[in-house]
């Protein structure tokens, strides 16, 4: 089980980190031309990391219930 947690984390932790990558590009790109958005890159880092931490908890916690389903519903011959 706690390998399964791990892979879970580790995959739901990159899928976090691109995703937020690309959130922090795209705002930062669509901000640079408008007159109205922060200033300085505080916000960004918090979003990214509030992300990412949900992204990883959210993987953990898929890894978890999908173990838990696997051997709850695994038939053996």
């Amino acid at each position: 089980m706690k390998r399964c947690i791990k892979i879970g984390a580790v995959a739901g932790f990159a899928s976090g980190i691109i995703v937020f990558i690309g959130y922090v590009i795209t705002s930062w790109w669509v901000c640079s031309t408008l007159l109205g958005c922060p200033g300085h890159w505080l916000p960004y880092l918090a979003i990214f990391g509030v992300g990412v931490s949900v992204f990883t908890l959210m993987g953990v916690t898929a890894a978890a219930v999908l173990h838990k389903l696997y051997d709850y519903f695994r038939v053996e011959g």
